[in-house]
């Protein structure tokens, strides 16, 4: 037998069940199928229903779908609606919407894509991934399912995980619901949109045939001949015999994502614990798979008719928790008037960066404590508006009432020192003031006794030409300024200056002013 590991003899498996040995196309591959089998319901799940009351979906007429509250009360899938409001008269029924589930289907392959690059859909209510690579990072194939679990969990759906050899397997064993292959019914395995004719499916019940272990054990060219080559086709591509091409999805590079509302919604406490949370989850998962932090998104919520009002929020730094774009959403919306009955609701991103984790020590670190600093910032300029909060960011000007600027929300960039110029800074002391400058100045400098100071360092010399500019100076005749470190009589240390003409050395005028305080 060839070494050759396209051509290897490998069994399809899972758990305990075997299918006979076939040579395999898959090569060493692994699959999870994720399914859903209460998709058709869960997608009404965001109206605000309660889960008590019983829920059901029409499909032709017939209920396809029932919750656990109306499989409590006796109604079964296949009834008509009569007959499931004469169980029931408390029902609440919705018409199948088959479009709205592959949407939603295809926003939850987006958030799966961080477990795999190779992320398919298999329509109508399954999630294929192909995760052998993803174990280096993951550990295993049961970490990798579980944690897929929980992630359709908190985006509100019920999922079945499986993991196999091929594609066709993982799905057969999640639709089926087994760990075997051998016990997996063959009216899950959707074979009617493989081909395969409702006559076909019903020789094969009449024959005795229910699984798909007494189905593979048939003699394979017999099957053939009597009931087609799409079965056939269909067990080659399950069993790694034949190639099993599947389209992998794109990741989206922008996020933007709408719910439309069954019933009007007029109140923001319910804006806020039904579609809200939802759209803010879907967003933190697509963040996360594209590792990006979200500095900017917009609300917009509209009414049957009218403009639709629209929530800017933007954040100090990036964000990636739901928590936290709910928080500053909610303080936000304290303060804006929503339209009268919001019927639809859209959150998108306006602007994203890379993900730049915080790292922490043992002790604590300055990273955590500036984290803190931009939550309060963000929550204050959330209620109070964009305006209310600014830090103060260095320029390169030796003038100094412009070497900063307001800069909105907290920078993590440290802005370097500004260079000295030779020209219009003294060399002598520009070592030793290198970036000493007061946080805050006076709009006007004022005028100090000279017998207040106690001189510490200086002089910094300053051209009102090259530095300062005509604008603001202080007085007539002047072509420079003299800076010190001082001290003054009170404790406080501040920063004066001496105006005079070029030519005169240091300290030839007796006139000081105070330009600002260190803190």
């Amino acid at each position: 037998m060839s070494s050759d590991p396209v051509h290897t003899t490998k069994a399809v498996q899972s758990g305990n069940g075997v299918l006979p040995a076939r040579a395999t196309l898959q090569g060493a591959t692994q699959w999870l199928a994720l399914y859903f089998p209460a998709l058709a319901l869960d997608v009404f799940h965001l109206q605000g229903l309660p889960d008590s009351q019983p829920q059901v979906v029409i499909d032709e007429h017939r209920v396809s779908h029932i919750n656990p509250a109306a499989e409590a009360a006796g109604i079964l899938p296949g009834c008509t609606l009569a007959t499931a409001y004469s169980i029931s008269s408390d029902l609440a029924y919705f018409e199948r919407d088959t479009q709205q589930e592959q949407a939603y289907l295809a926003d939850l392959a987006q958030a799966l894509y961080r477990y795999s690059s190779m992320v398919s859909l298999e329509p109508p209510d399954c999630v294929v991934l192909e995760i052998r690579a993803s174990r280096m990072l993951w550990g295993n194939d049961d970490v990798i399912s579980n944690d897929a679990l929980t992630l359709c969990k908190d985006m509100g759906y019920m999922a079945i995980a499986r993991c196999a050899a091929t594609p066709k397997a993982a799905i057969a064993l999640a639709r089926g619901q087994k760990k075997r292959l051998y016990d997996v019914p063959l009216y899950v395995l959707e074979l009617l949109d493989q081909g395969f004719s409702q006559r076909n499916l019903e020789r094969l019940s009449n024959m005795g045939i229910y699984t798909l272990g007494q189905l593979v054990q048939l003699p394979r060219s017999g099957l053939g001949k009597r009931l087609g080559q799409c079965l056939t086709q269909y067990i080659g591509r399950l069993q790694g015999e034949l190639p099993d091409p599947r389209r992998n999805i794109r990741p989206t590079s922008h996020f933007c994502r709408q719910q439309h509302l069954l019933k009007p919604i007029n109140s923001k406490g319910v804006l806020l614990h039904g579609p809200m949370p939802y759209l803010a989850k879907q967003l933190e998962h697509w963040l996360i798979a594209h590792q990006q932090g979200c500095t900017a998104l917009c609300w917009h919520f509209a009414p049957f008719k009218g403009q639709a009002t629209e929530l800017s929020i933007r954040f100090g730094q990036g964000r990636q928790r739901h928590q936290d774009i709910l928080k500053l959403s909610a303080l936000k919306l304290e303060s804006t008037e929503l339209p009268a009955e919001v019927l639809s609701i859209k959150l998108e991103v306006t602007l994203a960066q890379p993900w730049l984790n915080n790292n922490q020590d043992l002790f604590g670190s300055t990273a955590s404590a500036t984290l803190a600093v931009s939550e309060l910032v963000d929550e204050l300029t959330s209620r109070l508006g964009t305006k209310a909060c600014f830090n103060l960011q260095s320029k390169s000007q030796h003038s100094p009432e412009r070497a900063w600027q307001p800069h909105a929300g907290l920078s993590r960039q440290v802005p370097s020192p500004p260079e000295a110029d030779p020209v219009a800074t003294s060399t002598r002391s520009a070592a030793l003031l290198r970036g000493q400058r007061p946080l805050w100045l006076f709009q006007k400098p004022q005028r100090v006794p000279a017998q207040h100071l106690h001189l510490l360092q200086g002089p910094e010399r300053l051209t009102q030409s090259q530095a300062l500019g005509a604008s603001v100076s202080t007085g007539r005749g002047w072509q420079y300024r003299d800076y010190y470190v001082a001290r003054h009589v009170q404790g406080a240390l501040c920063w004066v200056y001496q105006t005079g003409q070029t030519g005169s050395g240091p300290g030839q005028s007796d006139t000081w002013y105070l330009h600002g305080y260190f803190a």
